[in-house]
């Protein structure tokens, strides 16, 4: 496995490497720019003695001899340094030259047989390095050939001290940098190492603490305001699910206390064959309660999860309605309740999961039988328009407060008294419908008056009754769209 180096070793090194790169190129900028100064004024002073030369030799009178004119260059070459300069004429007469020049270069090329008017190049004499100009002039219709020289030692030796001094300043910058990029680097990750200090000490125990603000306006601050709105729904979740857990237990708790009194209280001593009867008739209303409590607990447990498929398919809600509703018509005559089925005048073809659809059904028929005294009225109804069908649970029951209508599809949450059934239900039912109208790509609408009753409503997406259209809604998934009206359970 690759090791990794820390954050904050990473960032100095690349402050460094960077810093570095831009320092050396820099520097190597600045001593080429050095160099080629110097070369150009050495190439102008070389020319510089050329003219002068040539002056010279345009103040003697014309005629002259090679003799008079060496000895007035040789004033001028010791003037401007000696050593270094050599003068030939077109006929081959040396008119000057120096002998440590003469022993570098014994022959000189004449003027008409130069192939440019100025060549530079350098040479070395004994342990001077010299840079040289060899050019072309013309006087008083003469040509001559001058070849001419600087010494370098001097050029050298402060080039030299240049570079050292560059190389000195550069380490003292780097070390400098790699200092700074250390420093800098730890002040930058100090947020970062707050912001880990505090997580480290957030636990299940104190998950209402958050990791400090920050004011910088950067993207540690981003971070920091990330995390604690991650910090939020994790509470929220653990708080659910703490709130969940505690709920189940309790609502578990009842049915179990209730079958263990019962049995325990029939073992104490002989009881009439009635009375045992009466028992395990109660014994087994309580548990097929606590069977549907488990198996709706089970459901959300698995929605949450995402572990709950539902298996879409082409369905007509007429026949899903008429199904689900007819199984409640003897529970609502033995209320006394008015129970109305409507379906619509022809097919209703949505897309759906029939059994999920059909639990919807359940739970809001339910709560509305729950919800309606004696000698009230509910409808099941399906509307048909031209491109969507319309499920309708209605009731004349008691209604939902305006306080209570937000909370309604809260898990565990009851609102009123129950006019039909021993128990108020579990508070999960509502919950579970509005997940499946979720999943089927819609919403449970709720119209509700306290006292007057209330109206759940579910809204279908309709399929054309062809089997192409059909068979191209099965290929493409396409989900139905739902909305509803009806009181709390």
């Amino acid at each position: 496995m690759r090791m990794q180096l820390p954050i904050r070793v990473r960032l100095t090194l690349w402050f460094f490497m960077i810093f570095a790169t831009a320092t050396l190129t820099l520097l190597t900028a600045c001593l080429w720019m050095v160099h080629q100064s110097i070369v150009e004024l050495e190439a102008n002073e070389l020319q510089q003695r050329v003219r002068s030369v040539q002056r010279i030799l345009e103040l003697r009178p014309p005629g002259e001899t090679p003799a008079s004119q060496q000895r007035v260059l040789a004033i001028f070459d010791a003037i401007h340094g000696g050593k270094w300069l050599q003068v030939i004429d077109q006929d081959g007469n040396w008119i000057y030259r120096s002998r440590h020049v003469a022993e570098v270069y014994p022959q000189l090329a004449l003027p008409q047989a130069l192939r440019s008017e100025r060549t530079y190049f350098e040479y070395s004499s004994g342990d001077t390095r010299v840079r040289a100009l060899i050019a072309p002039i013309i006087v008083n219709g003469r040509s001559y050939t001058v070849q001419t020289g600087l010494s370098l030692n001097k050029t050298l030796v402060l080039l030299g001290d240049f570079q050292r001094q560059v190389i000195a300043l550069s380490t003292s910058v780097l070390l400098l940098a790699a200092v700074a990029g250390y420093f800098m680097s730890r002040k930058a990750l100090t947020p970062v190492a707050a912001i880990a200090t505090e997580a480290r000490r957030i636990n299940d125990r104190n998950l209402d603490s958050r990791l400090p603000k920050l004011n910088t306006r950067d993207e540690l601050a981003d971070m920091s305001e990330t995390l604690n709105g991650m910090l939020d729904r994790i509470e929220a979740g653990y708080r659910s699910i703490r709130e969940f857990t505690a709920n189940a237990a309790h609502e578990l708790r009842t049915p179990v206390s209730l079958i263990r009194t019962e049995t325990e209280v029939s073992l104490a001593f002989q009881r009439p064959a009635e009375e045992y009867r009466d028992t395990c008739e109660h014994i087994q209303r309580e548990s097929v309660r606590m069977s549907k409590l488990i198996d709706t607990l089970l459901a959300l447990t698995r929605a949450d999860a995402g572990t709950e498929f539902l298996h879409m398919d082409v369905l007509d809600l007429n026949d899903l309605m008429r199904e689900t509703a007819k199984k409640w018509t003897p529970q609502m005559r033995k209320s006394t309740i008015t129970y109305m089925v409507n379906d619509a005048p022809y097919a209703v073809h949505i897309f759906g999961d029939r059994a999920s659809l059909k639990r919807l059904l359940d739970i809001l028929i339910d709560n509305a039988w729950r919800y309606t005294p004696e000698g009230g009225a509910i409808s099941v109804t399906v509307l048909r328009d031209e491109r969507h069908a319309t499920l309708v649970v209605r009731d004349t029951g008691i209604g939902i407060s305006l306080d209570d209508l937000p909370r309604i599809f809260d898990r565990f949450y009851r609102a009123g008294r129950p006019q039909n059934g021993e128990h108020a239900g579990s508070g999960l039912g509502l919950s579970l419908a509005r997940w499946i109208a979720e999943k089927h790509g819609t919403s449970i609408d709720v119209q509700s008056e306290f006292g007057r009753g209330s109206c759940f409503s579910s809204r279908f997406e309709c399929i054309s009754g062809d089997e192409n259209s059909r068979m191209n809604v099965l290929e493409n998934k396409t989900l139905v769209v739902i909305s509803q009206c009806r009181p709390v359970g």
